[in-house]
């Protein structure tokens, strides 16, 4: 299984809705020169090297697949002849174990599950045809994981060199209640632009997702560092001097933020799982975990970032929702002048309740509801002596 020891090759990237530009972003600052953006999923090129740091590096990736063969397929027959012709010999050998996932967006098939059942069947007897023997399945942890997309009669077959989600960084020992996909939590990092240079403070921190990305980008570690494993591990060509290299590298790069962290919550079950995962990721000496209600928070010190992802209302009377949303908005107003306040909410009505003028808005998918993290720039007094100012405090900066 030589098949990515040397040279470029294609490589896709699957992320979030509406990541794809930041997904871009992250491996134009990896290199990547090669990039075409489609939905959920960036396309580019690279080496073995590339995709290895892809896989430990990107903070808005799921996956990263490898496509090793396009074609037009009519129907499951006609899938599982193409499938049988491919030299299945050049990706996987007969002593490893393999596993389908399939994606379908077809009417030939009812279930997605029937494609992954037809190329698993193709691989086997291409196998038996050559030697009598075949690679087993195994669909918990296989050595070779493929990935079968299917749109209308639009093939496209890929290997998984990622194995479990990226979103799945390895330091959640227990995730809460609703807690934040990890991907999702990086991305809104990464929107505030806050890279560990002041406070950052993370009310309502629930399992302290949010918190713990931020930490790894104040400290640049790459976003996958307590991974115990990835999919390209189990190939038979797994370069591991070469993982080595890239991990020291990396250790290279980290950095002492000057800013502080600080995440609280008001319910003790939260706190409880947002202690272990901080434990386990290792930020315990640098995240400041506490139990505190948010309206109590009166900030000391220079200004920074405070981050809210308070409750969309699934549980809430309306009425109800709009006034917590209220006094966000006044404690806010009233308390920390001089910072930069996101909120991300799934109830648009319940943000306008906030009552401040949005400075950004963006929309972000949290599991399958449509969001928008909106910042607020906090002053005190009026909003037009503080326009003013800003605009002389710009115009001084250009002189």
């Amino acid at each position: 299984m030589s098949r990515f020891s040397e040279g470029e090759f294609d490589i896709s990237i699957k992320t979030l809705q509406h990541l794809e530009p930041l997904l871009e972003k992250e491996l134009r600052d990896l290199g990547a020169t090669h990039i075409e953006i489609g939905k959920r999923i960036v396309h580019t090129k690279g080496n073995l090297k590339f995709l290895y740091r892809c896989n430990l590096e990107l903070r808005t990736a799921l996956r990263v697949l490898v496509p090793i063969i396009d074609f037009r397929s009519r129907n499951p027959e006609d899938l599982y002849r193409r499938l049988l012709k491919f030299p299945w010999e050049s990706v996987i050998e007969k002593d490893q174990t393999f596993a389908f996932d399939a994606a379908v967006n077809s009417r030939q098939y009812k279930l997605p599950h029937y494609a992954a059942l037809k190329a698993k069947d193709a691989l086997a007897d291409y196998f038996m045809e050559r030697s009598g023997e075949r690679p087993s399945v195994d669909t918990e942890n296989p050595d070779v994981r493929f990935l079968l997309h299917i749109d209308e009669e639009n093939v496209t077959l890929s290997i998984d060199s990622s194995g479990e989600s990226l979103n799945r960084r390895g330091y959640r020992v227990r995730g809460g209640e609703a807690p934040l996909n990890e991907v999702l939590a990086a991305a809104m990092v990464i929107h505030t632009g806050w890279k560990g240079e002041t406070d950052l403070y993370n009310p309502m921190c629930g399992s302290a997702t949010f918190a713990i990305e931020a930490a790894y980008v104040a400290q640049n570690m790459p976003a996958c560092w307590n991974r115990e494993g990835f999919g390209f591990m189990t190939w038979r060509d797994f370069d591991e001097d070469l993982w080595k290299e890239i991990l020291k590298e990396a250790m290279e790069k980290f950095v002492e933020p000057t800013g502080v962290i600080y995440a609280s919550d008001v319910e003790p079950r939260a706190l409880g799982v947002a202690k272990l995962n901080i434990e386990e990721a290792g930020f315990d000496d640098y995240i400041v975990l506490e139990k505190k209600d948010f309206f109590e928070i009166i900030p000391e010190g220079n200004p920074g970032v405070v981050v809210l992802n308070p409750p969309y209302g699934e549980r809430m009377d309306p009425d109800q929702l709009d006034f917590l949303y209220k006094r966000i908005g006044d404690h806010f107003k009233k308390n920390w002048p001089g910072f930069k306040a996101w909120v991300i909410s799934s109830n648009l009505q319940a943000l306008k309740f906030i009552g401040l003028k949005t400075a950004a808005k963006k929309h972000l998918m949290n599991g399958p509801l449509e969001c928008k993290f909106q910042a607020y720039e906090l002053f005190r007094g009026e909003r037009a002596s503080f326009v003013k100012e800003k605009k002389q405090g710009s115009s001084e900066g250009e002189a």
